[in-house]
């Protein structure tokens, strides 16, 4: 195992690649850095400064530079003696059109070999979001966007898509029917029946009738031959084109003429996604995100064939010997933190890795996980401390108190605080987990009495008392601290709220 000794952060970005990189070897080396530590350098969302959006897992970031110079940077840092930690990110890919994974399932649905890879409830309970992906990206209601012309159906070499400024998402081919079924009498008369265009035009149609009656395995076939032809038909006929564009333009109606939004509407209503109002996401949501980011949709990388596909490049460079180690960021967004980290530890046992992990004081991460240690946060808040000199607490809180007007104790500030978020950003994710409580709980005659709204109190008010981040229990594992914990706060829950019991 190669353990660093001295790292130092590499933060990539478009201003900031490889070859950028590659010239400060040798100063860090001088340094006495033994290991660089970087940020994600796998292909996110274009000008991302971070790179914690990933779009494509197995392919580098062309805004860092081309894998040649990738691979120079590697010969470089392997001439001076120095290893690699690179910074993975299992949790989360962006929520965008260059999602193409994501992208198959918004078009395909559950014919997409990608649909069981994203955290999604497609059987949620409101009906607006049964058998489909809420998308809440949009500025103002969805009725206010569409009938300002915000929202729009446009047509290029992808085929149909619904474009909000810059967000496209792609029509499933099912709803192409009704777009091209609109004034075909007229292109008719215009063309004649016997023209050959047309001819090829109504097998169009007739291929998307066949798929709408019976998607079948040859789905991706048909859809690939539907687009293609439409597309060769749209650039070399006229009156094709003049066709497509006259039904873009009747589709996306008239602002001032609401009803004149009807067909787009309707439109709309057939795909597997649900435009919606960015605060929507805040009471009612179907996927899983990072903390509150509407636009990171949470990956089931608990699936082997989830984890396989999405970790491809970056286990190969960790065989290959490119990275030295591991660092896993946003450990505790997994469904098994364990399996994850046991999956990475039996194909790379020699692997230095660390995990993205938040601690309190008296917290130690769970003996079980097979890695070096975390990434450090426990240090800096020691660090923090020693920089901070005690005896001046209360003074300082004289300051504060004089300056906000703040006099309550702070364990009753963090409760406010705990509550707002739960309630105000978090609403949606707690009705789900009351949701699926109240499933569970109907199952037993001593819980078959609690109520939905009970128990999303109830749930609320654990959440507000819980000690720490997160516990670990699964099918593997139930500690005693597991077990403390959760104990801890039920029982402080209901000393608060003796009415819930």
């Amino acid at each position: 195992m190669n353990i660093p000794l001295a790292t130092y952060r590499i933060q990539f970005g478009p201003s900031f690649g490889f070859n950028r990189m590659r010239e400060l070897v040798p100063y860090l080396a001088d340094l006495g850095i033994s290991h660089v530590y970087a940020s994600p350098i796998f292909n996110a969302v274009p000008g991302s400064t971070h790179g914690y959006d990933v779009v494509d897992p197995n392919r580098l970031n062309p805004e860092l530079g081309t894998d040649e110079e990738f691979e120079l940077l590697v010969e470089h840092l392997k001439i001076h003696g120095m290893g690699w930690i690179q910074d993975v990110v299992p949790n989360h890919l962006a929520y965008n059109q260059r999602n193409l994974m994501l992208m198959d399932v918004l078009e395909h649905g559950q014919a997409s070999p990608y649909f069981s890879f994203f955290d999604i409830d497609w059987d949620h309970r409101c009906e607006s979001l049964k058998g489909k992906l809420l998308a809440p990206f949009l500025g103002l209601y969805f009725g206010e966007c569409l009938e300002s012309g915000e929202i729009a159906l446009v047509y290029g070499s992808e085929g149909l898509e619904v474009a909000y400024y810059d967000l496209k998402f792609p029509l499933s081919i099912e709803s192409y029917a009704s777009f091209l079924n609109c004034q075909l009498d007229f292109l008719k008369t215009k063309m004649g029946e016997d023209d050959p265009d047309f001819i090829k035009f109504l097998g169009v149609l007739s291929v998307l009738e066949s798929i709408r009656e019976e998607p079948g395995p040859d789905r991706y076939d048909r859809t690939r031959f539907v687009k293609g032809m439409l597309w060769e038909l749209y650039q070399s006929n006229r009156h094709l084109k003049a066709f497509v564009d006259e039904n873009l333009r009747i589709f996306n109606g008239e602002k001032g003429r609401p009803d004149s939004f009807a067909r787009i509407d309707r439109l709309l209503s057939e795909q597997f996604f649900r435009l919606a109002f960015w605060k929507v996401a805040t009471k009612e949501i179907n996927y899983r995100r990072f903390f509150t980011i509407n636009d990171l949709i949470s990956c089931r990388v608990e699936d082997q064939t989830v984890f396989v596909h999405t970790h491809a490049l970056v286990a190969e460079l960790v065989r290959r010997g490119t990275f030295s180690g591991l660092r896993i960021d946003h450990l505790d967004g997994l469904y098994d933190p364990l399996g994850y980290l046991q999956r990475w530890r039996d194909q790379a046992p020699n692997a230095f890795i660390v995990v993205e992990k938040v601690l309190q004081p008296w917290e130690r991460p769970p003996t079980c996980w097979p890695i070096q240690g975390t990434t450090g946060y426990e240090f800096l808040n020691s660090v923090t401390c020693l920089m901070c000199d005690g005896k001046n607490e209360k003074k300082m809180g004289r300051i504060y108190a004089g300056f906000s007007g703040l006099r309550e104790p702070v364990g009753l500030v963090v409760r406010r605080a705990r509550r707002l978020i739960i309630q105000e950003h978090l609403a949606g994710d707690v009705d789900n987990l009351a949701q699926l409580l109240k499933r569970i709980s109907g199952r037993d005659r001593h819980g078959a009495d609690a109520t939905l709204d009970g128990l999303r109190r109830a749930l609320t008010e654990v959440l507000i008392e819980f000690p720490v981040y997160r516990t670990y229990v699964s099918s593997q594992s139930f500690t005693d601290e597991d077990r403390r914990y959760i104990s801890q706060a039920v029982d402080r829950a209901s000393e608060a709220n003796p009415a819930l019991l």
